[in-house]
């Protein structure tokens, strides 16, 4: 594996870590709230019928455990509600509660203001052309990841070949010789 790769990985890794903390961090000083409750309510506005517990988890890329016990606690305080689907009664779906799109809109409000602080310092040109660069790089991963429904193998990268050492002669040899 190229070094690059690897270096790349975890320099996106390391940025995003830093980010995702300090603004938990903001979010739990200011409002008692957790990023994972805000990205919860953030994939329940984008669907206007609500989503089931597995589609949640699903959208947000996390085992339905941790996406049950999160919808337990936003049911219990209020931002969230289940309701039974109409097209399967056995079916729970979870809907944003009036009192969920107010605090989605605050908590919104505090993770720009949290964003804006942290990149305040980059250059405008500097943002504008990293976000196309990892658009294109996004496109690309995606698309070796589901490349005919199947996962790619990236090929085993050939290796130069080792100058071979110079041979040495036996002592024998070299007496025979003499």
């Amino acid at each position: 594996m190229n070094d690059d790769e690897t270096k790349l990985w975890l320099r996106l890794l390391g940025c995003s870590s830093q980010i995702a903390r300090e603004i938990n961090r903001r979010l739990r000083d200011r409002f008692e709230y957790s990023l994972a409750r805000l990205h919860v309510l953030e994939a329940l506005s984008a669907s206007r019928r609500g989503m089931a517990l597995s589609q949640l988890a699903n959208a947000l890329m996390v085992p339905q455990s941790n996406v049950t016990a999160l919808v337990n606690e936003l049911v219990r305080i209020g931002h969230v509600q289940r309701v039974t689907a109409e097209a399967d009664r056995r079916v729970q779906v979870v809907l944003l509660t009036k009192a969920g799109k107010a605090v989605l809109r605050r908590l919104r409000a505090e993770q720009t203001r949290s964003l804006s602080a942290l990149f305040l310092d980059v250059p405008r040109k500097d943002i504008a052309s990293l976000l196309t660069d990892l658009t294109g790089f996004e496109r690309v991963v995606s698309a070796n990841l589901q490349l005919n429904g199947k996962r790619r193998i990236a090929p085993k990268r050939r290796r130069q070949p080792q100058p071979k050492p110079p041979r040495r002669r036996l002592a024998a040899q070299s007496r025979s010789k003499e």
